[in-house]
């Protein structure tokens, strides 16, 4: 880190800092850490994640592709959060999580599972629709300890082959949603690997039982090469990016504003995917 520390820092400013009346929320795919991505392996890119994790003074934040060890050393360089959720895997200490990081100053977990995207969703390992790969959701009730505010948050991964189990994962979420609100408010935060004209994306938002705002759209409403957050390793800034990663929300919350998060160290950026972030009232 010694010489990326001596190279310019680029951070664009998404959103001024959380105060007590609001609900920041930031989505990040922080690429599997045993992935052989040669400069870009997590060694080489581990302290940028835990920068923007410092610095995005979330209430709530989902990631993606966590593996045990990477969440462990997020929170030994983060202690303001502790986190919920195991891997897909029948064994929970293998392989890759959805898991939910809260700040536990402020806020305490209630109740939550993390539950499987296929037919039987309490089976660990299972999955269904032609999925490449056992996919799951990990949802919270979170209490606020000062307010007594009551909030339901909901990450996920969705398949990267299948779109009929992306489209039914949307399904079994929405249902899922609708089932353990109870009156409070909703906030689905996922990499959903599909593009926002794209079905699993738009049942989420036209559904007839629980239909969700798509958070960033709801204030950008001009589509634009800003929105997008995946771009690889070597595509950044090329107009060649796609969006799949959202946060969406339901039970009356007001979406203030939101963000991708563009921060990288001389060109060099912590994950293949951008965080993005959002703030409620």
């Amino acid at each position: 880190m010694t010489t990326l520390l001596v190279l310019l820092i680029t951070m664009i400013p998404i959103l001024p800092v959380k105060n007590n009346d609001t609900i920041k929320t930031m989505t990040f795919n922080i690429r599997y850490g045993t992935a052989n991505d040669g400069d870009n392996s997590w060694n080489h890119r581990k302290d940028m994640v835990f920068k923007v994790v410092r610095d995005s003074d979330c209430d709530f934040i989902g990631l993606q592709e966590a593996m045990v060890f990477q969440i462990e050393e997020i929170l030994d360089n983060c202690p303001s959060y502790r986190y919920f959720g195991v891997t897909r895997e029948v064994d929970p200490t293998e392989g890759e999580a959805s898991p939910i990081l809260y700040n536990a100053s402020e806020w305490e977990m209630t109740e939550g599972q993390t539950l499987w995207l296929s037919e039987t969703p309490e089976m660990p390992g299972s999955r269904s629709w032609n999925s490449s790969l056992p996919r799951v959701f990990t949802w919270g009730r979170f209490h606020h300890k000062e307010n007594n505010s009551e909030i339901l948050i909901i990450n996920t991964h969705y398949d990267h082959i299948s779109e009929e189990a992306r489209l039914n994962s949307s399904r079994v979420i929405i249902d899922h949603i609708f089932s353990t609100t109870k009156g409070t408010g909703a906030i689905l935060l996922g990499d959903f690997n599909a593009a926002e004209d794209q079905q699993p994306v738009t049942y989420l938002t036209t559904n007839p039982v629980q239909p969700l705002i798509d958070v960033y759209r709801s204030i950008h409403k001009v589509p634009d090469e800003k929105d997008m957050t995946f771009y690889g390793w070597q595509e950044h800034k090329t107009g060649t990016g796609k969006r799949l990663d959202y946060i969406f929300c339901t039970g009356g919350l007001v979406p203030l504003s939101s963000g991708v998060v563009d921060f990288n160290i001389g060109g060099r950026y912590p994950s293949d995917h951008m965080p993005v972030i959002a703030e409620f009232k």
